[in-house]
């Protein structure tokens, strides 16, 4: 496996995840929290980023191994399987779990879409870069 690659993958969606919920929707997805009875802590975010981007290397490493075990390494397939990945098992699970929390819509879609195009960005990093 391509270190290098897969901890580069980790950065490019841990920084998604950075633009994703501050630049991009970080209003509107604080505002839903806040809603549904959150209350975001402002202090703490050390581990909360560390703890991220432990996740998001996970996520790199499992999705290079589902590549070399599939055989993937153009960046065409690379794509596809990370748009499957995103909707099948990130979408899904986030699905669920918002289900039984009554949380609003407009918190799952940017949760949802933020996991749909981070594993994009990991299939398109790691097919390019094999």
């Amino acid at each position: 496996m391509n270190w290098l690659a897969i901890i580069c993958a980790a950065v490019a969606y841990w920084i998604l995840g950075w633009l994703w919920y501050s630049a991009l929707f970080g209003k509107i997805w604080v505002a839903g929290l806040e809603q549904h009875g959150v209350k975001l802590e402002k202090g703490g975010m050390a581990p909360k980023m560390i703890g991220t981007f432990v996740a998001n290397l996970v996520a790199a490493v499992i999705m290079a191994r589902l590549m070399a075990r599939t055989g993937i390494m153009d960046v065409g397939h690379g794509l596809k399987l990370g748009a499957g990945v995103g909707v099948g098992f990130s979408a899904t699970a986030i699905t669920i779990q918002y289900l039984w929390e009554s949380k609003p819509f407009k918190v799952w879609l940017i949760d949802a879409s933020y996991h749909f195009f981070g594993c994009i960005l990991l299939g398109a990093i790691l097919s390019a870069w094999h």
